[in-house]
């Protein structure tokens, strides 16, 4: 009779640990963040600053890239790039959700204003000749990025750093070029400058939390199978 006892604790301990990791396992969500600052080159304008923000939920990727340069108050965005993991292959990425319509994001990058990247970035988002829909301080662009599996936080973080053929520009897995900025001492003037800059992890605690570590099921199970066995020791 006792060992027929504990043999239903271990199973329901078992069978209680695999619901617990399945039902995490399901639900891969995290947040990833990023920052773009430039143009550190003397003959080009400074200030310059985009946040970019990523939330995934399992195989989709939501990207919003902000413009946050108010001391360029007509800025606006030509060309946005990017690196991801080795992992991913670009054939493998579903591109969507455009906002404002009419941007479209090609593979491999052709990069402007800032020098020549060997390689080059793996994507870059780009405004369409003739396209009103722009890119500014006020208005920021989103899309989505649909994977053929579940994205991980390696995706991000273990992509490219590419550097500059104008060493002055650190290496970067993101990069972007800005138009329509502020020239000191000309009122009538307009320049462009380059950004780079890396992913960092979200402030808000972003990370794949959702999922149980292996440890942390196990000590559930030994938990639950120790509240049994004392229970049975009592009895």
């Amino acid at each position: 009779m006792e060992t027929k006892t504990i043999k239903h604790i271990l199973l329901a301990g078992f069978l209680s640990s695999a619901a617990i990791f399945g039902g995490g396992a399901q639900a891969a969500s995290f947040s990833v963040a990023g920052s773009l600052t430039g143009d550190p080159r003397t003959d080009n304008p400074d200030n310059l600053f985009i946040n970019v923000g990523i939330n995934v939920l399992d195989t989709v990727a939501t990207w919003t890239v902000d413009i946050a340069s108010p001391l360029h108050p007509n800025a606006k965005l030509d060309e946005f790039y990017f690196n991801l993991g080795s992992s991913v292959n670009a054939a493998n990425v579903l591109f969507g959700g455009f906002s404002p319509a009419g941007w479209v994001i090609n593979s491999p990058a052709s990069t402007v204003g800032g020098g020549n990247f060997n390689p080059t970035f793996l994507f870059e988002a780009v405004d369409p000749p003739g396209n009103g829909n722009n890119v500014t301080n006020a208005v920021n662009l989103s899309f989505t990025a649909t994977l053929n599996r579940n994205w991980t936080l390696d995706d991000f973080y273990s992509a490219a750093a590419l550097q500059s053929s104008e060493a002055t520009l650190p290496a970067g897995q993101l990069g972007a070029h800005l138009q329509s900025l502020s020239t000191a001492g000309c009122a009538g003037c307009s320049d462009s400058g380059f950004l780079i800059g890396n992913y960092t992890r979200d402030g808000g605690g972003g990370g794949q939390g959702s999922v149980p570590e292996p440890s942390v099921v196990a000590l559930l199970g030994m938990g639950l199978l120790g509240m049994g066995l004392s229970r049975k020791s009592k009895v």
